[in-house]
């Protein structure tokens, strides 16, 4: 499996953010978060793909994965 930058759209006080990126850090993928509490430019790029709601991932194929789904994650990333 080649190495992917994901894009993590998150925001403050979010739980699920939380275990998303911690799910990401213990499978060592590579990812750029994107608070849209502290930019709001981060969430402009969410709303103009029709996302309301975090956390939210952009995969390699430009769809968004919404909320933490663990097993989808593993299943689209190829993690096992």
């Amino acid at each position: 499996m080649t190495k992917q930058t994901l894009d993590v759209y998150i925001s403050d006080n979010c739980k699920e953010c939380e275990q998303l990126i911690d799910f990401l850090d213990k499978n060592q993928m590579s990812y750029e978060i994107k608070n849209i509490s502290n930019t709001k430019e981060h969430l402009k790029e969410l709303q103009a793909n029709q996302v309301y709601a975090t956390p939210a991932v952009k995969i390699p194929s430009g769809k968004f994965l919404l909320g933490f789904q663990k097993e989808h994650l593993i299943k689209v990333l190829g993690l096992r």
